[in-house]
This record gives structure tokens, sequence and C-alpha cells, in this order.
């Protein structure tokens, strides 16, 4: 039995409040992710210009270096899903009833093609699961990148 105070007590007349706050924190997490596609931006951007600007690189510094470009590749493509699940995420933090705009969102994704019809609603928890592993896979790539990009240098400073 749940208490009188608990945010869940529908006799109570409070809404269930745990949908939004939910999606609330989808939208934090998806944010903050932003610093980390940023950085991989950054990153992927000065390892390639130590692969083809300035002095020729031992075989295994380019590979490493390589390596690192095509992980901050990786997560560059997962900032941008991530980015557009903020997207919904947000319009879903401003509806009335989130579960309704779910449903409408997957029925009209269905419609122009960007997907399959659901045979059952998708949980709000299942989809914050699903951002929050993208936003996860998208912070091991960066810190792949970065393991890349330390090996690349190191070995280009001393065996080239």
């Amino acid at each position: 039995m749940r208490s009188k105070n608990s945010p869940r007590n529908l006799s109570a007349g409070l809404p269930d409040v745990s949908d939004i706050a939910q999606v609330r924190i989808a939208v934090a997490l998806a944010r903050a992710s932003r610093w980390v596609g940023a950085s991989a931006i950054a990153i992927a951007t000065a390892l390639l210009l130590g692969l083809f600007i300035g002095r020729p690189l031992h075989t295994l510094a380019a590979l490493a270096l390589s390596l690192g470009a095509l992980s901050g590749a990786a997560a560059i493509y997962l900032m941008v899903r991530v980015e557009l699940d903020l997207s919904i995420f947000e319009a879903a933090s401003s509806a009335a009833d989130v579960t309704a705009y779910f449903a409408a969102f997957d029925e009209s994704r269905s419609q122009v093609g960007f997907g399959r019809p659901q045979r059952a609603a998708c949980p709000v928890a299942e989809r914050v699961q699903g951002l929050s592993r993208l936003a996860r896979t998208m912070g091991y790539l960066f810190i792949l990148q970065l393991l890349f990009a330390l090996v690349g240098f190191w070995i280009a400073r001393w065996l080239s």
C-alpha cells in the first residue's frame, strides 16, 4: 500500500510525476553529453591534422591516430543520435501526458517511414535507458579516442 505522500498515490489527486521526472533526467543527460561530443569533435580534428600536416609519422603512430579519428567519428555519430533524442525528450517534457505524446510520436514516426510501428507502447523508462546507453557508449568511444591519441602521439614522439 502506498503512503499518502507517495508521488504515485493517485487517490491524493496528485499526478503521476515519475514519467515527467524521467523525461527531465533524459534531457539533462543529453545536454551533458554535448560536452563529450564537442570534445570528440575537437580531438578528431586534432588527430586528422596530426596525420596530414607536419612531418611524416611512423606507421604505428599513423595507425593509432587513424583509429583515434575513427573512434571520434563513431562518437560524433552517437552525438547526433543523442541530439535527436534530446529534441524528442524536450518536446515530451512540455506535453501534458508524456505517454500519449510518445504514442503519437511513434505513430507519426512510422507513418513518415522512420521505423516500424510499435506493437506495444514502449515505457518512458525504456526510452530513457536507450538514451542512457547511447550516451554511455559515446563516453566509452571518447575514452578510446583519447587512448588512441595518447598512444599515437607517444609513438610519433619517440619512434619517428
